[in-house]
C-alpha cells in the first residue's frame, strides 16, 4: 500500500528512520496498531499503543528476554516516540517470519513446531532467580500467592466500578468477584523459585521462517518478567489450540493434579484484564468460561 498522505506513520518513519515509507502494512491488535513499513531497502515496525506505558513496557520486555534466548531472533528498539503519553509509539527492527497460527497447516510441520516451540519455553522457565515474584504492578513480591492476589484486588476494583458496570451485568460481576476471592481454594502448585516467563505465549507470537517454516523468532513479549511459568502455560492454546502447545509441553514436564483448574482460573482473570484495558466485553464467552470453573473448582482434580 503507497502511502500518500503525510499522517501520523509517515511522520514517525520521516523522524526515526530517516525518510519516507513507500510500503506500509497494517495489523490491528487489542492494545496497538501495529504497522510494518519499509524506508528505502530497510523494514522496521512501528506500533502505537492505545494505553499510555506500554511501549516503556515492551521495549523493556524485549530487552530482557532477548537474553535468554539465543538463536531465535527478537526485535531491538529503534526508539520511543513519547513514552508514558498518549499516542506514545515503539519503533523496532522488522524479524523476518511469519506467525506460526498463519503458517503451518501440515501436521508434520505443526508437529515440529510444538516440539521447537515448546523447548524454548522450557528453556525459559529453566531461567530462575532466588526471591522476587515480579508483578504487572511493577513491584516485587515474596511468594507468587502475593503477587497474584495483588493482580486480583485490580480485577475486584475495576468489576465494582461504574465503568465495569456499563460494560458487564451485574449477576456475572458478582460472580467474578466471589471466584476472585476464593485464590486461596485453588489446588496448591508446587511453584518453587520465580522462572522467566514471555506472559503472552501463544502460536500468533512465536514466529516461523517463510521458507523453512522453523522457529525463528518472537513478538509481543509486553510483560516478560520473573513470575510463575504457569502464566505461560494457559496461553499456550489461546491460538490454534490444534498445535497441541500444551499438551506437547506437559508431556516434556509433567504438572500435578491440579494444573487445569488453575489454568482456567489464570484464563478467566487475564480475560478480565482485557476487558479493563480495552472494549472487549463478550458477556458469552466470559459467561462460559466461569461456567467451566465453577465445574473444575468443584472436582476432585485429576492428572492433566
Amino acid at each position: 500500500m503507497l502511502i500518500l498522505d503525510q499522517g501520523p506513520v509517515v511522520r514517525l518513519c520521516q523522524t526515526y528512520l530517516g525518510g519516507t515509507p513507500h510500503q506500509v502494512e497494517k495489523v490491528t491488535g487489542f492494545y496497538a496498531d501495529v504497522y510494518m513499513v519499509t524506508v528505502g531497502s530497510v523494514r522496521s515496525v512501528l506500533k502505537y499503543y492505545r494505553l499510555p506505558g506500554q511501549a516503556q513496557l515492551e521495549a523493556a520486555g524485549l530487552d530482557f528476554l532477548r537474553q535468554y534466548s539465543h538463536g531465535i531472533k527478537i526485535p531491538e528498539v529503534i526508539a520511543l516516540h513519547t513514552p508514558g503519553d498518549i499516542g506514545e509509539a515503539l519503533i523496532m527492527t522488522y524479524v523476518s517470519g511469519i506467525p506460526a497460527s498463519h503458517a503451518l497447516e501440515s501436521p508434520v510441520m505443526i508437529d515440529r513446531f510444538a516440539d521447537e516451540c515448546t523447548d524454548l519455553l522450557l528453556s525459559w522457565h529453566s531461567v530462575t532467580r532466588p526471591t522476587g515474584f515480579s508483578g504487572l504492578d511493577g513491584y516485587q513480591y515474596a511468594d507468587f500467592a502475593s503477587s497474584y492476589q495483588a493482580f486480583l484486588q485490580q480485577r475486584i476494583h475495576w468489576l465494582k466500578s461504574n465503568w465495569a458496570a456499563q460494560r458487564l451485568g451485574v449477576h456475572l460481576r458478582e460472580r467474578l468477584i466471589a471466584l476472585a476471592e476464593q485464590f486461596d481454594a485453588l489446588p496448591p502448585a508446587a511453584i518453587g523459585l520465580p522462572t522467566l516467563i514471555h506472559d503472552d505465549c501463544h502460536a500468533a507470537n512465536f514466529l516461523v521462517d517463510p521458507e523453512t517454516h522453523r522457529l525463528c523468532g518472537v513478538i509481543d513479549p509486553c510483560h516478560a518478567r520473573f513470575a510463575h511459568k504457569e502464566l505461560d502455560l494457559f496461553h499456550l492454546s489461546d491460538v490454534r489450540p490444534d498445535f497441541k502447545l500444551l499438551p506437547t509441553y506437559l508431556a516434556k514436564s509433567p504438572q500435578d493434579a491440579g494444573l487445569r483448574t488453575r489454568l482456567a482460573y489464570f484464563s478467566l482473570f487475564d480475560d478480565i484484564k482485557h476487558a479493563a484495558a480495552t472494549h472487549w466485553d463478550d458477556e458469552e464467552w466470559l459467561w462460559r468460561k466461569v461456567d467451566k470453573l465453577d465445574v473444575l473448582m468443584t472436582q476432585i482434580p485429576h492428572l492433566v
